[in-house]
């Protein structure tokens, strides 16, 4: 096969929209305005929205495998052939006169910058309403979420910058549909107490909300306690207990993740103690863990007025773009493939987290219950990231199979 032009690869791509190509390979529904469903590469068992097909850019990601591309790399990846049995699979190529290229690259620009201005000024709006409901809420100290925290063996800084607890927060999953079959709008499936995280970016203005919604256990609908704060007056061990809410999706019964990030976490963090110039900064991917490790060094007497405890939300956030992937030494797709996996080496064009220039020590936890592979590359990609001359950089792992929580609960017991 003679090399193809962008122009016959773009005419290819039109021909084969990719939402009609993903269908065909698995289940996808709406959600929110995003169409998502189980991959097709990696499975999906455990998420049926770890897939994702974006019909304005005509690509698609997976969260899992992590992969993504166009129409012709799933192929590729679905069916573990070529490009050129893909491009064939597709429809091969044709015959593209001049003006009919000239035409689909003024309509690929065309599309690109709009694309680009759509998609800030979504983000913009979207962190602007996010930021009127931060504001919204309630300090933490007190609440629900402050008990919640307790039940799982963690204290709060007296000062918690990136914490608060907002009494009713909606949970929106899936499209309200009208009588007539047209969508309508995001679709409310829940509503209940919350403990809300802001992120904050590189830049220092806020970036979004990390949410946990939380029910009393053994939950008890309808009671005044999941209307707000705690009641004051009892006890510790009279306090009703608290977890995290069981949220199922009224269409499939499948339980959805209590837990969700909106806005932009990219560089940013939760603040869970701030300090102007720390000295030594420990970051970890979630809330209870960095709590977890806080709260063990603040009742060991640690010294703790010169550092900052930062929650990243997730691994990737924490350690940033990987420069490439690589195959894992032991997962395997559906196809029998290796399941590709982001490499210890960090893209630097990707600034990652932004450590103050104070920082002499930086602390990265790693959990024990997360993939192992993943965490430990994603640890090294953070390490030579962050690396600076006369910075100390530590990696602290829990044990296999647990996490800083287990570790504080047991030492506790």
């Amino acid at each position: 096969m003679a090399r193809i032009t962008e122009d016959e690869l773009d005419d290819i791509r039109a021909r084969n929209p990719i939402a009609d190509v993903a269908s065909g390979y698995t289940k996808l529904r709406r959600a929110g305005g995003r169409l998502v469903g189980p991959c097709p590469i990696c499975g999906g068992r455990t998420s049926s929205q770890r897939f994702e097909v974006f019909e304005k850019d005509q690509s698609w990601a997976c969260a899992v495998c992590p992969d993504g591309g166009d129409v012709i790399r799933l192929v590729e990846k679905v069916e573990g052939c070529d490009f050129r049995v893909a491009i064939e699979r597709l429809g091969g190529r044709t015959a593209i006169d001049a003006a009919r290229a000239r035409e689909l690259f003024e309509e690929r620009e065309r599309k690109r910058l709009a694309r680009e201005k759509t998609s800030a000024d979504y983000r913009e709006a979207e962190r602007k309403r996010l930021h009127r409901t931060w504001k919204q809420t309630q300090p933490i100290h007190g609440t629900i979420a402050a008990h919640y925290l307790e039940g799982r063996g963690l204290q709060l800084p007296e000062r918690c910058p990136g914490l608060r607890f907002a009494p009713v927060m909606p949970y929106w999953h899936g499209e309200t549909v009208d009588d007539h079959g047209r969508k309508a709008g995001p679709r409310k499936i829940y509503e209940g107490p919350a403990m809300v995280g802001a992120f904050i970016r590189p830049d220092g203005k806020f970036g979004g909300l990390h949410l946990t919604w939380l029910r009393e256990f053994p939950a008890q609908v309808g009671s005044a306690t999941l209307q707000g704060a705690a009641p004051q007056g009892p006890g510790p061990e009279e306090r009703p207990a608290y977890t995290k809410a069981e949220i199922l999706d009224p269409d499939t019964g499948e339980v959805l993740n209590a837990k969700k990030m909106r806005g932009s976490k990219t560089g940013a963090y939760i603040a869970i103690q701030m300090h102007d110039a720390p000295r030594r900064l420990v970051i970890g991917e979630g809330i209870e863990t960095v709590l977890s490790v806080w709260t063990a060094m603040h009742q060991g007497g640690r010294p703790l007025d010169d550092m900052a405890f930062w929650a990243a939300g997730d691994l990737g956030n924490l350690a940033g773009r990987a420069n490439r992937t690589i195959n894992h030494p032991t997962l395997k797709r559906p196809n029998g493939q290796p399941q590709k996996v982001p490499d210890r080496f960090p893209d630097l064009e990707d600034p990652g987290l932004s450590i103050p220039g104070s920082v002499e020590e930086l602390i990265l936890l790693g959990d024990g219950d997360s993939e192992k592979v993943l965490t430990e590359n994603a640890m090294e990609r953070a390490a030579r990231r962050y690396a600076r001359e006369s910075r100390v950089i530590r990696i602290a792992f829990a044990p296999s199979g647990r996490d800083f929580n287990d570790l504080l609960r047991a030492e506790a017991a």
